[in-house]
């Protein structure tokens, strides 16, 4: 089920549990001179989610909040640390500062699982506010072992996440099987769940189709491997 009709814009007060039982299309801008164009890119129609990844962008973070005011839909922001992806080498006290600079236009803030001690105080801020917590965990690598990431679904949890997002390499259909496992557990938490890699397209079909809360593409440029433009993806779940 698509969402753009439920979700209300998103600095108004957010309905979790609706963003958090919905599979949902999330369109990732990347490049800060995509700022510029969001206003005409559409994004009601290609997405149900933005996600503005500000590390790639720390110096028009004003603009950002911006755009995030004035979106149709809602945001999630990103300032990623820099052994996950993230982008300028950016410390973890500045990844926090921008961050809480968008807290009052935001739905979700996605925090690392492995920066959870560290931004203990963002999440709290983050969950006072009403904005949803996104706790993430990338490997460029390898699809880790069933039993690492529930090790790192529970901490998550436990530190105060209400989403946890799961981005493996996938190597093989048995990756991709790891992966869409955790979907199939028994009253699982919501998660989003992603391949990457050259199994990453199919596997994201997937992966929504069982459940996946968050499906990611991009709105101006791919960022990683196996990604699809946000507006064909939506297309695709919508269809399957």
């Amino acid at each position: 089920m698509q969402a753009t009709e439920l979700i209300m814009v998103n600095h108004t007060k957010t309905d979790k549990s609706s963003l958090l039982s919905q599979v949902l299309t999330v369109g990732s801008v990347a490049d800060g001179a995509a700022l510029d164009r969001l206003p005409g890119m559409s994004v009601a129609s290609r997405c149900d989610v933005v996600e503005f990844r500000v590390d790639a962008w720390p110096h028009l973070a004003p603009l950002g909040v911006e755009r995030a005011r004035e979106c149709p839909v809602p945001v999630l922001v990103t300032a990623r640390r820099q052994d996950e992806g993230g982008m300028n080498g950016l410390t973890s006290a500045e990844r926090q500062h921008l961050l809480e600079t968008f807290l009052p236009v935001a739905a979700f803030v996605d925090v690392e699982i492995a920066s959870f001690t560290e931004m203990a105080g963002l999440v709290t801020q983050a969950r006072a506010a009403g904005v949803l917590v996104v706790g993430s965990f990338h490997d460029f690598t390898d699809t880790p072992a069933p039993d690492d990431l529930r090790r790192k679904r529970d901490a998550a949890l436990a530190a105060g996440a209400d989403l946890v997002k799961f981005s493996a390499t996938l190597r093989s259909a048995a990756d991709a099987a790891t992966l869409a496992a955790l979907l199939e557990e028994p009253a699982h938490p919501p998660l989003s769940v992603m391949g990457m890699g050259s199994l990453g397209r199919v596997s994201r079909l997937l992966f929504a189709k069982l459940g996946s809360v968050l499906n990611y593409g991009y709105l101006d440029h791919a960022t990683i491997p196996g990604q699809w433009e946000a507006g064909r993806l939506r297309e695709l779940i919508t269809e399957m």
